[in-house]
């Protein structure tokens, strides 16, 4: 009896302890509010009660929720019967850059609205502090650029610097910076070296604008493993693992409104050359293009040909990013491949660009080549044998010599002519050869990355078409690949 006078008097101690915290209520509660810059805090938004509605926040006095986390636990303990209550905790983690106070928030509990009180909060300058621990790693946000227009591309590196000789844990924990707004690519793996008495790490990425407005960049976070020397790990061989957060600053851009419209915006330089300009019948002529300069090519492409009996091929584009001296530098490349039996023209293409280092819109051209095809000697002599017959000579009666002469060259022109008809006869069925493999390279050349046995037959037909006759093409699956796509 004892026994169980003594658990009901821990109960209703218990009970006593915890009243305060069973009635349904908010609170808020940080984890710091003197911080150094980097450094994240941790908000605790506490809620008592049997039905929870928290506000959805995802910016805090505009600096964004870097996570976002609910948990709900019980509260056993005994109030009018009843051994169960519900606690609710939102937790919210942010890096302020400077001194700043956490707005109250409205929570519903149930069925009526509480109210959480203002939090102010310090941040000093990393440099000022003379916290060690603040010194240990650090993430830095910069920008080569902070106003741009749309299409134009500038870098934004992330350096994450560590003290040399400290130990980290295998596996850190990295996000990117937020560049909400932006097409990006990541430059390269990232670059290493050594600065004073930490080690850097710069992760690089391109930028590229696709509206105008004022937007807001970053931060990057990360949460990596220290070595805690004043703890053992729990087999008490080594040191425990302490956990730091850190976060980067955030950069503003401002995105202009372009001027004008334009095909490109930066610097560049155009170059295009043909390997020929006369050729065979149904031989390739390859016209290259090549753009260079300061600015992003990622997003351009060169739109197809289209001339009437010609058959047009290209190359897929191969684009080249470099960095120099925080600039972006990018080259482009592309080949057409154009096949034809008579003659024809590539005609010229003019691409706009804006500079805007100068404000100016300029122009890149690609100015136009005229293709001859060349005869082949056998129709050419064919087609004089045929004038020779078609042409009539009036015979002088009385000039026998003449007529003798006259009628030998008639009789050797009946018999080369007779010839060439021959070779002739065979022709049209070559030409008929010929078509129907420009037809089928036609039909087949748009669905070379869907299949790869379509990209060999394409490839061995253009092979064939450039007079490669160890070529064997297989007619059946040919003809099988052609009724499939056509």
């Amino acid at each position: 009896m004892n026994i169980q006078k003594l658990l009901f008097l821990i109960l209703m101690l218990s009970a006593f302890v915890h009243a305060n915290d069973d009635k349904p209520g908010v609170k808020a509660i940080v984890s710091n509010t003197k911080i150094v810059a980097g450094n994240i805090v941790k908000l605790r938004i506490r809620a008592t009660g049997d039905r929870v509605v928290f506000p959805n926040i995802r910016i805090i006095e505009g600096i964004k929720v870097l996570s976002h986390e609910e948990r709900v636990t019980n509260i056993h303990t005994y109030n009018l019967g009843e051994f169960k209550k519900e606690r609710t905790i939102l937790i919210l983690t942010f890096a302020p850059q400077k001194d700043m106070t956490i707005p109250s928030y409205e929570v519903e509990i149930d069925g009526k609205v509480y109210t959480t009180k203002p939090i102010k909060i310090k941040v000093k300058d990393p440099s000022t502090s003379n916290t060690n621990s603040n010194h240990i790693f650090s993430l830095d946000l910069k920008s080569n650029k902070r106003s741009v227009v749309p299409g134009e591309s500038f870098l934004v590196t992330v350096y994450f610097s560590l003290q040399q000789g400290v130990i980290v844990s295998r596996n850190p924990q990295y996000n990117r910076p937020e560049f909400k707004g932006f097409f990006v690519e990541k430059v390269d793996k990232g670059k290493n070296y050594y600065k004073g008495k930490y080690q850097v790490t710069e992760l690089r990425y391109i930028l590229t604008p696709h509206s105008e407005g004022n937007f807001t960049l970053g931060p990057a976070h990360t949460k990596i493993g220290l070595q805690d020397k004043s703890k053992k790990d729990m087999f008490n061989k080594g040191f425990a693992t302490k956990w730091v957060q850190k976060a980067s600053n955030t950069l503003d851009i401002e995105v202009l409104p372009q001027a004008v419209e334009s095909d490109l915006v930066g610097k560049f330089s155009l170059n295009a050359k043909v390997d020929t300009q006369e050729v065979k019948a149904n031989k390739a002529v390859n016209l290259t293009v090549k753009i260079e300069g300061e600015g992003n090519l990622v997003n351009f492409d060169l739109p197809h040909y289209e001339l009437d009996g010609v058959t047009i091929y290209s190359n897929d584009a191969k684009i080249d990013i470099t960095v120099v001296d925080g600039q972006i530098y990018s080259s482009y490349s592309k080949k057409f491949v154009f096949i034809s039996e008579k003659n024809f023209i590539i005609p010229e293409r003019i691409f706009s660009m804006y500079d805007p280092q100068e404000g100016k819109l300029k122009e890149l051209k690609i100015k136009a080549f005229t293709i001859k095809i060349k005869k082949s000697k056998a129709i050419t002599m064919a087609a004089k044998t045929s004038k020779s017959i078609d042409s009539k000579e009036i015979i002088p009666e009385e000039d026998v010599e003449v007529m003798s002469t006259n009628r030998w060259m008639l009789v050797l022109s009946f018999i080369l002519g007779g010839v060439f008809f021959y070779i002739l006869h065979y022709l049209p069925k070559r030409k008929q050869k010929l078509s129907k493999e420009s037809e089928a390279l036609k039909i087949l050349y748009g669905h070379i990355s869907k299949d790869a046995e379509v990209e060999e037959m394409v490839r061995k037909l253009y092979a064939r078409k450039n007079g490669d006759k160890s070529v064997e093409i297989d007619k059946r699956r040919l003809k099988e690949l052609i009724e499939r796509f056509r």
